[in-house]
């Protein structure tokens, strides 16, 4: 019995080195949830592709949700404390602000972007912001992520100018 009580102790303390090594192996394991586009997944109905789905927010909570949302479409840090006075001044961070008074077609969004930007012009037959494949109507700047991407190539284009800021 003397032999056997040894045995005992190092199957349970082996058993419990085992069961704590598979934890240790399992909590190193990838996420399902986090899985890359190029994993094969068998309850998916669309077939994976090789660009990132993108996501798109049509409202936001706060000005400074609009923001963050700007820094991930890629706005430059350094710009986000001028887009910030701008959305604050222009629309009170309210993504359905519009002023339809406003002069070449109203002004939509969190930016009030101009019409000039959207509709059919002289320069640009189907508006430039459609050229650019960013939206296909004006009323899309209603979306927060549309309106800040419209804003972001426009800033690319013309600086702050548009807005008729300081900077």
């Amino acid at each position: 019995m003397i032999f056997t009580a040894p045995k005992i102790i190092v199957t349970v303390i082996s058993t419990i080195w085992a069961f704590t090594t598979f934890l240790g192996v399992a909590s190193s394991l990838p996420d399902p949830s986090h899985m890359y586009d190029d994993e094969v997944v068998f309850s998916q109905s669309v077939p994976p592709t090789t660009v990132a789905p993108t996501t798109t927010i049509t409202t936001i909570a706060t000005c400074d949700d609009a923001l963050q949302l700007a820094f991930d479409l890629g706005f430059p840090a350094d710009q986000l404390g001028t887009l910030d006075l701008i959305m604050h001044r222009e629309s009170r961070c309210q993504t359905t602000a519009h002023n339809e008074n406003d002069p070449m077609g109203g002004s939509y969004g969190l930016t009030q972007i101009n019409g000039f930007w959207c509709l059919p012009n002289s320069q640009w037959p189907i508006g430039w912001l459609q050229e650019k494949g960013i939206l296909e109507e004006c009323s899309d700047l209603f979306n927060a992520t549309i309106s800040l991407r419209a804003t972001l190539a426009i800033y690319n284009n013309s600086g702050w100018e548009p807005w008729a800021t300081a900077n």
